[in-house]
């Protein structure tokens, strides 16, 4: 026995955890799975009939897309006209072929909630076809999935920075009512104290919030780079010596090779990676202990140039290896609970490798943890293309 094409449909929609809304010309619902219908606080009967933007913001689910999700995200690219869109496919419908063959576009829309609270969720608004290619409808597909893990990565984040704003901003207060309550009464010296204490705290917030706004960049791809060629020999003793005072306790070796190629790079950006991953090696490793730069060609890969920063602290467990990049991942440990950070540092970093075209990885074991970054090297041709600019 054949099953058919319109019960295979079928079944995928309406056991389908995201969303799928088919709406005619006029913009009249024709159908709505289960999913959309529990999504939008709904029963099926609600909706159906009903007109797509009485329920969403026009402008929004029409708006420029903002993203991309692998094509057939929605139900495989065939559905057709009809009061039933599972119905239709058995007859010979089709998408639009740019939207069916090629990676959907989806953006964030605002849902009218049932109980007055607007709802946001990833969708895609794409047309439906006859097989003569004429438009005939749509179909709005939500990812329901995307938008609970969306709205649960939000309330994270936001917990985790009020976290990190709470500590600093605690201390600021407390020492401020105490130099205001009994300033009098106190020397100079506890003063001086105080003020230094508070001082601390203001640049710790600056600091997250600098960082805040990098990740902001980063992830709303605003970042502006201005790549050219860079004497990496420059850069790293460049950053060295700004924190050498930080280093005080320690010993930074640097290991260039003479006629090492120039970086295709961004000045500043390449500066924060360094800065980012030497300031790393010396706050989590011991004192009287050495942090190494070596810098080298790539064997091999004639294109790239390779740098590492390697120190001689307590290590990183294998099973954490994998969530160090990740935003705000510290690990828990008695050196790293004495160093202040806000666990965003190797986050950016990483970004901003990838966003020069490089790569990073990072190997550890007791008593030594090496961060290893490939950057394009400065080929004569992107030199000369730079020239022309």
């Amino acid at each position: 026995m054949t099953i058919k094409t319109e019960d295979i449909y079928r079944c995928l929609t309406e056991h389908s955890a995201d969303g799928y809304i088919v709406t005619d010309l006029r913009g009249g619902i024709s159908y709505c799975n289960p999913a959309a219908a529990k999504f939008l606080g709904r029963e099926d009967g609600e909706i159906v009939g009903q007109k797509l933007f009485a329920i969403f913001d026009e402008a929004s689910l029409k708006e420029k897309e903002t993203s991309t999700v692998a094509a057939g995200s929605g139900v495989g690219g065939t559905l057709a006209p009809g009061s039933n869109p599972l119905a239709a496919i058995a007859a010979g419908g089709n998408f639009d072929k740019h939207a069916a063959h090629e990676p959907s576009n989806w953006k964030f829309a605002t849902a009218y909630g049932k109980n007055g609270v607007d709802m946001t969720v990833p969708a895609s608004y794409l047309p439906i076809t006859d097989k003569d290619g004429k438009e005939v409808g749509s179909l709005t597909v939500l990812y329901v999935v995307q938008s609970h893990t969306v709205q649960q990565a939000q309330t994270e984040f936001v917990s985790t920075v009020s976290h990190e704003l709470r500590t600093p901003l605690t201390s600021i207060k407390g020492f401020a009512d105490t130099i205001l309550r009994a300033g009098d009464r106190l020397d100079l010296a506890q003063q001086r104290r105080y003020i230094d204490i508070i001082k601390q705290q203001a640049d710790r917030l600056t600091r997250l919030v600098e960082d805040l706004l990098a990740v902001s960049r980063l992830e709303s791809k605003k970042l502006q780079l201005t790549v050219r060629a860079i004497d990496l020999r420059e850069a790293i003793q460049r950053v060295t010596h700004i924190l050498s005072e930080k280093a005080r306790n320690h010993k930074i070796n640097e290991v260039i090779p003479p006629g090492l190629p120039l970086v295709w790079a961004d000045a500043d950006r390449l500066e924060q990676i360094l800065t980012n991953l030497i300031d790393n090696a010396i706050k989590y490793s011991p004192a009287e202990t050495t942090v190494t730069v070596v810098a080298r060609d790539v064997p091999g890969t004639p294109e790239m140039v390779e740098f590492s920063v390697a120190d001689q602290g307590g290590g990183i467990p294998q099973e954490h290896l994998p969530e160090i990049f990740s935003k705000f991942s510290r690990l828990d440990n008695p050196l790293t609970r004495q160093t202040e950070g806000t666990g965003l540092g190797l986050y950016i970093t990483r970004s901003l490798v990838v966003a020069l075209g490089g790569q990073i990885k990072v190997t550890s074991v007791p008593g030594c943890t090496t961060f290893t970054v490939q950057l394009p090297a400065a080929s004569l041709e992107m030199q000369a293309a730079r020239g022309r600019d």
